[in-house]
């Protein structure tokens, strides 16, 4: 389930993102906060880490939510952070099954 926040809105895109990683353009950012996702590849932060890494600033992947349906369908990506802003999960609340 998605909450509400006061005062934060997210950002839908039609067109979705590049697919690029620290792409600045706003439809590529963060749906919530608006910043770049992930670190784009010619980085120089990107010299000499560690291939295995999974869980660092460099490493990051969107989380990416979907709505409407063919032509109509609206895509939001998120840093991990800001998702969890957002979402509440029943789990979490004792309530999970």
């Amino acid at each position: 389930m998605i909450i509400e926040i006061e005062g934060e809105a997210i950002s839908w895109s039609k067109r979705g993102s590049c697919g690029n990683s620290g792409c600045t353009d706003p439809e590529c950012g963060c749906a919530l906060c608006g910043r770049p996702i992930g670190v784009a590849d010619d980085d120089l932060r990107w010299d000499g880490h560690d291939e295995d890494c999974a869980g660092c600033e460099l490493c990051e992947v969107p989380l990416i939510l979907f709505r409407g349906e063919g032509k109509n369908t609206e895509q939001a990506s998120f840093h991990h952070a800001c998702f969890k802003k957002i979402a509440f999960f029943r789990s979490q609340a004792g309530h999970g099954e």
